[in-house]
């Protein structure tokens, strides 16, 4: 009787094509398959979509505020000098003004060339942390030393030009400057357009390119 139920069966699997079923997996047996990494956008151009991150404002050194932070309303204009020497910083340009009887450095800022500090680097004189006048600009009426903020770049550039450097830090220096202390650009000058009694900074600086760097909206130095 098995023998019969058996060939039975086969006979019936063949008339419908039916298989051997596969043996049942245990539910704890499950099959892994491999997952298909997300596809990624490669294109040499962006898509529409795409927009670039907005513009972000300069950013300013934490030392360019004077100590206690609070800039006086006395400042109007400010003026660019040249130290007229190969180099120097602001200890040594300290020095020098306090040996012809001044009673501090001049300046209220000095940007560095590589030699006595690294280029472009931006020094502090004392005079700005206490808001005092300058010294470098001497008028008749005193004018420009009461109301101007002092900028000296290490160098003569009756001989040679600024450095790129030096260009960049003048340029986000005098930024924030103008920004802190409502300064018109058009009242950033130099020592020879005030005087018109030294080549101080140098008859070729670039006075017209800052000042029309300033009246663009650029993050980074745009100066020639």
């Amino acid at each position: 009787m098995a023998r019969l139920a058996v060939l039975a069966c086969t006979a019936l699997a063949a008339l419908t094509g039916c298989e051997t079923p596969e043996p049942m997996r245990p539910r704890s047996a499950r099959v892994l398959y491999p997952r298909r990494p997300a596809p990624r956008y490669v294109s040499k151009t962006p898509p529409k979509w795409w927009k670039p991150a907005p513009a972000r404002r300069p950013v300013y050194e934490a030392s360019w505020f004077p100590r206690g932070g609070k800039i006086s309303p006395r400042w109007k204009n400010i003026v660019v000098h040249h130290s007229a020497t190969r180099k120097g910083g602001a200890k040594a340009f300290d020095k020098f003004h306090r040996n012809k009887g001044w009673d501090e450095l001049g300046y209220h800022f000095v940007i560095g060339n590589g030699t006595d500090t690294r280029d472009g680097y931006v020094e502090v004189g004392s005079r700005w942390h206490r808001q005092k006048h300058g010294a470098h600009c001497k008028t008749p009426d005193n004018y420009y030393t009461d109301h101007g903020i002092g900028i000296c770049l290490v160098g003569d550039f009756t001989k040679s030009r600024p450095t790129r450097a030096q260009l960049a830090s003048l340029e986000r220096l005098t930024r924030f400057l103008t920004q802190q202390c409502r300064i018109a650009p058009s009242r950033v000058t130099t020592h020879r357009n005030v005087t018109h009694k030294t080549a101080c900074p140098g008859k070729d600086f670039p006075i017209m390119a800052l000042r029309r760097a300033l009246l663009s909206p650029a993050t980074a130095s745009s100066m020639p």
